[in-house]
This record gives structure tokens, C-alpha cells and sequence, in this order.
């Protein structure tokens, strides 16, 4: 597998970093011309993300730069880029301190058009294992219900996309599920089994984000994304169902696995 990273924020030890939020006309090219005149300069990029629009209309580039080899100056840098016709507006990110940049122009975050938040490994520990350890089963009741929930709301969205670009039957729309599940990082879902009447899935989770943080727990450990399985399937079955976890690595098995059926 390969990772991708994200990063909204940089630690870099030594180093003169800078970053550039970069509103262009979005036609082919653009990125191109934008990132030989960065390397025309020595500058080496150590963060690059656009943002998708149609052809003609705005898009977006955010850069963090590295400043610290070459002679270029970030004002300057910004007055060559401004100077092309397709550019119309660069501002620059500067550091709040030596070695650490944050993007502090840009805001809110959003995936498609809905706002956003970024919780990492940090943050999701402090969810998965603090909850249980400090309301024991009552924390499992609760994050099983709020995995539900972010499941139903999830599945309603796809199901919107997925008939504006004619995709209705019901195999296809759980593949959609599968890969936006896999894009935001949840894990690797593979579909076993699918029966429409009576209703029945069959789905191996590799990876798990919540179950890995559970390593070791002799037992099956997934309750907010069983509960995301058992939202969405509801929402594609339009009855209410239910995710049994029959395999889990946080118990020594290679994958996770569920068993979804009616309630």
C-alpha cells in the first residue's frame, strides 16, 4: 500500500520555510508554469495541493516552500507569479516560528463542498481507547451510535452523487461507499457477499483505523465503525440493519470482518 500524506502544518528543524496560497484561472498548464518558476529559483516544494474546479473557472494551489538553499525571497517569488495572466491573487504563508509552518490563510477545510476537520492518530486514540476507558460499555453503547449515525449521513450523500452521475444499483452504490471509506482513510473495505432478499452483506475491513488503535485487546474491538457499516447499509437497504464483527486484528486475526443484517 502507499501512503499519502496530508499536511496542513510542517515541523522542519533548521529550515526556512514558506508557504503560498495561489488563486489562478484553472486551464492546463497552470501548475506547470507555476512550479518551473518555483524551481527556477532552487526552491525545493515540500507540499503541493490544488483544488479541482472546472476548466475556466478559479482554482486553488497551496505550496510549502524551502527557502533555505536558495537566494530567492518569498516578495519577490510572489511578484514573478503575479505577473502571469492566468494568476490573480498569491498570498504568502509566512512562519510563525524557525522550523514550523501552518497553512494560516485558508479557512475553513472542506471536503467537496462540505466544511471538514483533519483528526489524526493523536486525536482519534483520545476517541477510540479514552471513551471506552472512561465510560466502559456505556462509552461502546456510545460510539457504536455515533458510528451509526456519521454512517447514515455518509451513505445519504453518496447516494445523492452516485444517482446524478446514474449509478442506482445497489452492488455499485456500496462500491462507491467502499471508496470514499478507503479516500478518507477508514480502511480497506472489501465486498464478500451481497444478497438484496432478505437482506445480507458480508464485508472484510483490512486496516481499520479504530481496530488497530485496539491491538491487543483479545476481543473484537470496532464499535464506531461498525456502527458507520451498519448506518450506511441502512441507508442502501432503506431498512434498518445491523453489523455483527465476527474477525478482528485487535483480537490476532489478519482483518476485521462483518456480518450485516436486518435489525
Amino acid at each position: 500500500m502507499i501512503s499519502f500524506g496530508i499536511h496542513r502544518f510542517m515541523f522542519y528543524r533548521g529550515r526556512r520555510l514558506y508557504g503560498l496560497v495561489i488563486e489562478a484561472i484553472s486551464r492546463p498548464g497552470v501548475l506547470a508554469d507555476v512550479t518551473r518558476i518555483i524551481a527556477d529559483r532552487g526552491l525545493d516544494i515540500t507540499y503541493c495541493s490544488t483544488k479541482i474546479v472546472k476548466a475556466e473557472e478559479r482554482g486553488m494551489i497551496l505550496l510549502f516552500l524551502d527557502f533555505t538553499e536558495s537566494d530567492a525571497e518569498p516578495d519577490e517569488l510572489v511578484e514573478c507569479l503575479r505577473s502571469l495572466e492566468f494568476i490573480e491573487r498569491v498570498e504568502v504563508i509566512r512562519p510563525t516560528f524557525e522550523g514550523f509552518i501552518a497553512d494560516m490563510v485558508t479557512f475553513p477545510l472542506t471536503i467537496n463542498s462540505s466544511r471538514a476537520v483533519i483528526m489524526d492518530e493523536n486525536i482519534l486514540r483520545g476517541l477510540f481507547l479514552g471513551f471506552r476507558e472512561r465510560l466502559g460499555s456505556g462509552g461502546e453503547a456510545m460510539l457504536y451510535h455515533l458510528g451509526l449515525e456519521a454512517g447514515r449521513n455518509r451513505a445519504e450523500y453518496v447516494d445523492r452523487m452516485a444517482v446524478k452521475i446514474g449509478i442506482e444499483g445497489l452492488r455499485e452504490r456500496i462500491e462507491i461507499v467502499s471508496g470514499v471509506f478507503r479516500s478518507l482513510g477508514y480502511g480497506i473495505m472489501e465486498l464478500l457477499d451481497l444478497r438484496e432478499e432478505p437482506p445480507y452483506v458480508n464485508i472484510r475491513l483490512h486496516s481499520s483505523i479504530e481496530c488497530e488503535l485496539g491491538r491487543g485487546a483479545g476481543r473484537p474491538f470496532s464499535q464506531f465503525l461498525r456502527g458507520a457499516i451498519a448506518g450506511f447499509t441502512s441507508v442502501l437497504f432503506d431498512r434498518d440493519m445491523f453489523a455483527l464483527e465476527k474477525r478482528c486484528i485487535a483480537q490476532g486475526d489478519p482483518y476485521c470482518e462483518f456480518e450485516v443484517t436486518p435489525r
